[in-house]
């Protein structure tokens, strides 16, 4: 029977990841009914390669490597730039001599990681250390791009010795890895095509590189049955060990089912009986992502409920298990923070006392970080020093004050309104790689609309207002709230629901005084005097409520403004002394008129 090995790039390990892993199957000479491969050294089986017989050992028929556009890849790390210098930190490198040489390519940054450049410069300058830096290149060959990663493997690796003529390089040409749609389209189109043309052949798929929206899709592909049935999934890993400072871990190759959403349950739902699609995904991502060993990041817009998915994740793993949660924004300082955290000995902080941290507190179970960005640099760079977890998959957490560590085992989820695109800019590097593992997008509601009514139901049911039990549901309300893009999501549904009742509550000499003759009425001319549902496009400057007058508006500006100005300058004086400087007039008791909008201009004609 014919075999097939199918993988994605993976932007921190590269292509020599690819070949140790492939040289591992070489030596067994077969693979195996089950396969468990544990501890495997990447400088030993980086010489496997080196003989050119192949008599010796397993070849898989062909070898398929599936990339996309480099900026892809580079979007969802910064790792193969911002690590580029660990090279001169690496001990191997070091006693063949050829620091001195790495130190002269990166510092200045002339080549760029250019692998041919690099090569003539080398052979120009030092010629009698060409060959231990050819041989060695495997160290840092995935720091170079994509397109030099491939041309190394197939020209100057000893992996030309058996596997040239059976690699095909596919570019799936995506250009975002964080697109779990583009990428389910792209992977299924080319999987219907390629799988079509096999007979009787044996598919090992790498299910854990690429990024965590490839691993999904696999998923869902074996899910709706687009793979072949001789089709096994594998996953592979770094092993952490006692030194965590070594530049090639030692990994872990484990036969894992392609079935595994359904392995789990196929009850297992965070949102019940949804008609959307990009909900589903969730739930098909969410189903598999927590049985992985890795953190998780839920992104989605203010209101979109996410403390609330989570819960609901928890309850269909295990209501036993230690929940815990914490919203970020709320450590008012970074002492705050660490002992939230990480928890502190006694005496440590004033008028903190002696406690456990959520991390301890979560062993064995989840805990829940809500709005991570909040979260400062210093922090962040202790909280990732945590994450990174022994062989056994246990964090090593130190409270503050103490001398000892504790071993705890517990996934993390995070989540954040902000965007990837944010989120790079915010966090530091490494955190941000630590955390940016599995990703799930929350889709807004404007873009679930098939759940809009059921979504209404829900919200109304959860306000339990006294005597109401059901959801209104007249016409002109339900084709209303089907209209609205509702960028506060549930907190504008919400609203709705509040302002709806509350006008049932109206006495008759209020409801003539509002002037409102309806629930509905009432709820839609509330809701839209001060929710500004009617915006403007996303790239404009200042978004309006289009159904104000140009006095409210400009109100609502000036509101804005002196919130900005209070933020910026931390204070209404010290805002008041930056904008005198520039020789304005502007006051502290103008700040206060903006914010109370009050002594705003007459309205234009």
């Amino acid at each position: 029977m014919k075999s097939t090995y199918i993988t994605w790039h993976y932007t921190t390990h590269g292509v020599a990841y690819l070949k140790h892993i492939l040289s591992e199957f070489y030596l067994l000479g077969e693979i195996p009914n089950k396969i468990k491969l544990q501890r495997l050294d990447q400088t030993e089986l980086n010489s496997v390669f080196d003989t050119k017989s192949k008599n010796k050992g397993f070849l898989f028929d062909e070898v398929i490597y599936l990339t996309a556009n480099q900026k892809a890849f580079d979007n969802i790390s910064s790792r193969r730039f911002s690590h580029k210098s660990s090279v001169l930190e690496d001990e191997l490198l070091k006693k063949s001599g050829l620091e001195d040489v790495w130190k002269k390519i990166i510092e200045p940054d002339d080549f760029n990681y250019d692998l041919t450049k690099q090569l003539e410069f080398v052979k120009k300058k030092y010629p009698k250390k060409l060959s231990d830096f050819e041989n060695l290149l495997w160290r840092n060959i995935q720091h170079f791009s994509l397109a030099d990663q491939v041309l190394w493997l197939k020209e100057y690796s000893n992996f030309n010795n058996h596997y040239t003529d059976r690699l095909k390089v596919i570019n799936l040409e995506v250009d975002d890895l964080r697109n779990e749609e583009l990428i389910a389209q792209k992977v299924s189109a080319w999987a219907k095509a390629y799988f079509s043309k096999q007979k009787d052949t044996q598919n090992i798929i790498n299910v854990s590189l690429g990024s965590s929206e490839t691993q999904v899709v696999w998923h869902i592909l074996a899910e709706a049955e687009q793979l072949p049935q001789n089709t096994r999934f594998i996953k592979t890993y770094d092993d952490k060990t006692d030194s965590p400072a070594d530049r090639f871990k030692k990994f872990s190759i484990i036969e894992i089912s392609p079935k595994l959403v359904s392995k789990i349950s196929s009850d297992f739902t965070i949102y019940k009986d949804t008609k959307s699609p990009s909900r589903i995904l969730v739930n098909k991502k969410m189903n598999t992502c927590l049985e992985t060993g890795f953190s998780i990041l839920l992104i989605g817009e203010r209101g979109i409920g996410k403390s609330q998915l989570v819960n609901e994740a928890r309850k269909n793993i295990d209501r036993k298990i230690p929940f815990m949660e914490a919203n970020c924004a709320s450590f008012a300082d970074d002492d705050k923070a660490e002992a939230e955290l990480f928890g502190v000995e006694s005496g440590i902080f004033t008028g903190v006392s002696k406690r456990n941290g959520l991390l301890f507190d979560a062993d064995g179970g989840i805990l829940f970080l809500d709005e991570i960005h909040h979260l400062s640099k210093m922090v962040q760079a202790k909280l990732m020093k945590a994450l990174q977890t022994d062989k056994e998959n246990k964090m090593s957490i130190r409270k503050v004050g103490s001398n000892s560590e504790k071993k705890v085992e517990l996934k993390i989820i995070f989540a954040t309104n902000k965007s990837i695109a944010e989120l790079k800019k915010e966090l530091l590097p490494d955190f941000y790689d630590r955390i940016v593992q599995h990703v799930v997008n929350i889709p807004p509601l404007r873009e679930t609309t098939e759940d809009r009514i059921s979504d209404w139901g829900k919200i109304w049911t959860g306000l339990r207002f006294p005597g109401t039990p059901t959801a209104p549901s007249e016409g002109e309300l339900i084709t209303w709230i089907k209209k609205l893009p509702l960028y506060g999501n549930y907190r504008d549904l919400q609203k709705i629901a509040m302002y709806y009742n509350v006008y049932t509550k109206f006495d008759e000499m209020t409801k003539n005084m509002i002037s409102a003759t309806s629930p509905f009425n009432y709820a839609k001319t509330e809701f839209e005097k001060y929710h500004s549902p009617l915006v403007q496009n996303e790239d404009e400057k200042f978004n309006f409520n289009i159904t104000q007058t140009t006095k409210a508006m400009i109100a609502d500006y000036l509101f804005h403004l002196q919130d900005w100005a209070v933020k910026k300058f931390k204070g209404r004086n010290s805002a008041e002394a930056h904008f005198k400087e520039l020789g304005d007039t502007i006051t502290v008791k103008t700040f206060n008129d903006w914010k109370n909008k009050r002594s705003l201009p007459k309205e234009t004609n």
